[in-house]
């Protein structure tokens, strides 16, 4: 009996859709087939096998690497994701703290400079050696004929870097 709106059977048999396999369920050679490269290694054909009870996944596409379940409860799992993502926010705001303190020194060392506050003094004489320890290679960018406006520049410049250097590993690693 015809299916309704057919006028003539198919005059070719109709091919039935195989199962897709899987990239790692080869299917066995056949004879026509040429000799494979000899530093690809052959793998065995796929095979049924009655799964055990109660259900446990067939091994990954790699050998030694099979499929474990899950050691932990989902809550235990975000404990530790929440343990991790205060760790990483912790160093962050660590990080961002840091670099704004040094901008910092750099900023009171231009205001010391600028008022001639007196270098003997104990606060003064901290602030002008770490200044001198961060400010890298941003001690000598600009030479200008006067002093006091090369310090004013090249540490202003130091005190910017920091700021957004700090801010951006900051953010990158509060975006995680």
């Amino acid at each position: 009996m015809q299916p309704p709106g057919l006028a003539e059977p198919p005059t070719a048999p109709v091919r039935q859709a195989s199962p897709p396999t899987r990239y790692y369920e080869q299917p066995a050679p056949t004879p026509y087939e040429p000799e494979p490269e000899p530093y690809q290694r052959e793998r065995p054909p796929a095979r049924y096998e009655v799964p055990a009870e109660p259900y446990e996944p067939e091994s990954r596409d790699y050998r030694g690497h099979a499929y474990r379940q899950p050691e932990e409860s989902p809550l235990e799992y975000q404990r530790e994701r929440d343990r991790r993502s205060d760790r990483t926010t912790l160093i962050a705001n660590t990080i961002r703290v840091a670099t704004a303190l040094i901008a910092l020194v750099f900023v009171l060392h231009i205001v010391f400079t600028l008022f001639g506050a007196n270098p003997n003094s104990g606060i003064v004489g901290f602030v002008y050696g770490a200044a001198r320890i961060f400010v890298f290679g941003f001690g000598d960018v600009f030479t200008p004929g006067d002093a006091t406006i090369g310090l004013i520049v090249n540490y202003g410049l130091a005190a910017i870097v920091y700021l957004v250097v700090g801010r951006v590993i900051h953010r990158t690693l509060r975006q995680r």
